[in-house]
């Protein structure tokens, strides 16, 4: 029988409140020495940057504010080749006929590794009912499983990333080159009229609240920035931006264009008291003939106390968690180098799944800026469709902005799980040719930045198979890390019992370690949270799992649990996301609040439990770690960290018992007496979240050491964190 949210709360919560006895006092004893040095702060991946949920990022809120083209990649895998033309090994990766024609081709692996063609002509199904793709002339000698990059930007369609109104007549909406004085883009939107039919072009912001409030709430001064130009007289351009709502726009005012460009910019103050609703910015041009052309649109909250590309909401964000790493994964692996370092006016949206779908990313530029404005270090995802050119480029590029911003250590990783089927369009699975691909890529990429001993090469693999992940990293011997995305808690049936289904976590890191040790290479965590997206459990217990401060302290066990086994590096997903969707339980799809680990950079700004988790234990991060040794039977429920800081020795424990525990640890040699600064999460019950208000907080608390040894006691299904010093 499915309970209520608010039952499961109440039985919770006597599992909570000490009215049980406590389980006998644990005793540890840390040894002296270290199993891993200088363990930096833990990670965190930025994520991708959506206009309508949590993960509206940069300050300009327009995606395309240019209204520039697309770019298409896609890698192939061959199946068959004679000389002409060659099919792709999967018949879904297909386009329409004709779709890759003029686009040009790069062999990456095989014995025509680097050679460059182009398209001729290509087919939705050809030879065995796979796509296929012809040449202009002939191409290099491929065989079965060569991996070749395709290419394809389209400078002629209209721009994605905006809606236009329906019933348009043809010629009413077009691209134009004329573009707004020292733009760094190709192209404006051209806007005709004709009497009786108006042209609208719209951007939706926002558009989640029913579910989750106002997560890009409209508060203060805003500013609106745009260029205009008339090509021929007789219309003129109303300009409106409000929450859909049925209330009073933000702001609304009827331009008449010159044949000259003309910066608008118009800054007024707002006050976002209605309901919760979409958000529109509309350009509506009007009149019975006439041309207008618009460019470079900017809208956002005109802030005065930062330059960041970025939200200050998002950066304060960053700010509290303290990330060491900051993972750069928005999707782009269709893009190019140029893209990636574009002016934002002058980037162009990008695609490598068939569809209509496409990504609009912020840039690679205002990507190292934040990290360095943070205090983290940059991880990248390197497109697998990337030529030589383009990655002895990126190489040159990351090598000056090392030296530029300092960085200690920039990671740089080859494609996205590229054993994830859901990637193939631009992964490469077979580890073969991941190999002689990734090679070639990491040794363009070094050459261009003179092997640069701040840049460092990470290959992906899949944390449930050590092997295949072990057959990834062998096949790229200038490969430096292997990178595994640990997630847990896939499934949760509403005959489970929600809290120790949190804490029965599973372990593949063992020998995956014992792999990329023997090879001399590191294993590093590029993900990891709960993923639960499977099962048949009613929302309110799904919602109890992933966002208590009981979920707080699992995916601390999760994140100890590596360091314990000598694993430095491990990046959470994701900073916001408000939820997602879970797998299909009949007629009904329903979502649940997953990965993101802040609620929201909106209204609330709060973070969820996961977030405080790891915003505690960056609190005794960079340290060394120690293993400690239990004095009494080992109790898997208690797992604990020791850490050696530049301050002093520091504590992190996580307890998935019902009930509470005391610990005493011994640490090595320490004066009779020691303050210890301690934090913890408090909340009314394990099941408690910050969803609706903040139940859920850290609380710093002080404590004193006897004898180089700490006791502290452990709430249910809790995670804590020790300090030595004041």
């Amino acid at each position: 029988m499915r309970q209520t949210r608010y039952a499961l709360i109440i039985t919770l919560a006597i599992l909570w409140f000490p009215s049980a006895q406590a389980t006998p006092e644990l005793h540890y004893q840390v040894n002296p020495q270290a199993i891993t040095k200088n363990v930096p702060r833990l990670g965190l991946n930025l994520g991708e940057w959506t206009a309508w949920g949590a993960s509206q990022f940069p300050a300009n809120v327009l995606k395309n504010p240019g209204f520039e083209g697309i770019i298409d990649r896609a890698i192939v895998i061959v199946k068959t080749a004679d000389g002409r033309s060659f099919t792709d090994d999967t018949a879904w990766t297909k386009r329409p006929d004709g779709f890759w024609a003029g686009a040009s081709y790069d062999v990456r692996s095989g014995a025509g590794a680097g050679t460059q063609g182009v398209i001729f002509d290509s087919k939705a199904t050809g030879q065995q009912g796979l796509p296929e793709f012809i040449a202009a002339g002939e191409t290099p000698t491929l065989k079965l499983g060569d991996v070749v990059s395709l290419t394809r930007i389209n400078d002629q369609d209209l721009p994605s990333q905006w809606w236009f109104g329906k019933g348009l007549l043809p010629g009413q909406l077009s691209i134009s080159t004329d573009k707004r004085p020292d733009s760094h883009g190709l192209r404006s939107l051209a806007l005709k009229p004709e009497a009786g039919s108006p042209v609208e072009v719209l951007s939706y912001l926002d558009s989640i609240g029913d579910r989750a409030g106002k997560l890009l709430p409209v508060n203060g001064v805003w500013k609106l920035v745009f260029w205009l130009k008339q090509n021929a007289s007789g219309a003129k351009i109303s300009v409106g931006f409000r929450r859909l709502n049925g209330g009073q726009p933000f702001f609304q005012e009827t331009f008449q264009p010159t044949d000259k460009w003309q910066k608008i910019e118009r800054e007024f103050t707002v006050q976002d008291t209605g309901a919760a609703a979409a958000l529109a910015l509309s350009f509506r041009a009007e009149g019975s003939h006439g041309q207008i052309l618009l460019d470079d649109i900017e809208l956002g909250a005109a802030s005065k106390t930062t330059a960041s590309a970025f939200r200050p909401e998002l950066v304060a964000a960053l700010k509290k968690l303290r990330p060491g790493y900051l993972r750069d994964w928005q999707g782009q692996l269709g893009d190019t180098f140029d893209n990636r370092t574009a002016d934002p006016y002058a980037r162009r949206a990008t695609r490598y799944r068939p569809g209509a779908e496409s990504t609009f990313s912020y840039g690679l530029q205002e990507f190292l800026q934040l990290a360095h404005d943070v205090d983290a270090q940059p991880w990248l995802v390197v497109p697998p469709t990337m030529g030589d050119d383009e990655l002895q480029k990126l190489g040159c590029y990351l090598s000056g902005q090392i030296d530029t911003f300092h960085f200690k250590d920039l990671l740089v990783e080859f494609g996205n799980e590229n054993w994830n089927p859901i990637f193939r369009p631009a992964g490469i699975p077979a580890y073969q040719a991941h190999g002689e691909a990734a090679t070639r890529a990491f040794q363009q990429l070094l050459t261009g930045a003179k092997n640069h001993p701040a840049l460092h090469t990470v290959v992906n693999g899949q944390y449930v198979n050590p092997w295949l992940s072990a057959k990834y990293l062998a096949g790229v011997g200038n490969a430096q890390a292997l990178a595994v995305a640990p997630y847990f808690l896939f499934k949760l049936d509403d005959t489970d019992k929600v809290l120790e289904k949190l804490f029965e976590q599973d372990d593949f890191f063992r020998e995956t370690l014992a792999a990329t040790q023997a090879q001399g290479k590191d294993l590093l965590v590029y993900e990891t949270n709960l993923h639960t997206t499977g099962g048949n459990a009613p929302a309110a217990e799904r919602d109890i799992a992933t966002t208590s401060a009981a979920a707080g302290a699992a995916l601390a066990k999760r994140l100890l649990t590596a360091l314990n086994l000598g694993i430095t590096k491990q990046c959470l997903y994701t900073l916001a996301q408000y939820d997602a969707f879970v797998e299909s339980q009949g007629n009904q799809r329903g979502l649940a609040k997953l990965w993101g680990i802040v609620r929201d950079l909106g209204d609330t700004q709060r973070l969820r439990p996961a977030g405080l988790a790891m915003a505690m234990l960056n609190q005794v991060l960079p340290a060394d770690v120690h293993l400690l040794k239990s004095l009494d039977a080992n109790d898997k429920a208690i797992t604990l960290a020791a850490l050696r800081t530049p301050t002093g020795w520091a504590l992190a424990a996580v307890s998935a018992k019902a009930e509470a525990q005391k610990i005493t640890v011994q640490f090595p040699v320490q004066a009779q007496k020691q303050a210890w600064r301690v934090w913890r999460l408090d909340s009314p019950s394990p099941a408690a979240d910050n969803e609706a208000q903040e139940n859920v907080r850290i609380v710093e608390e002080g404590i004193q050491s006897e004898n180089g040894s700490v006791s502290l006691a452990l709430p249910a299904y809790a995670v804590m964190v020790a300090l030595e010093g004041k």
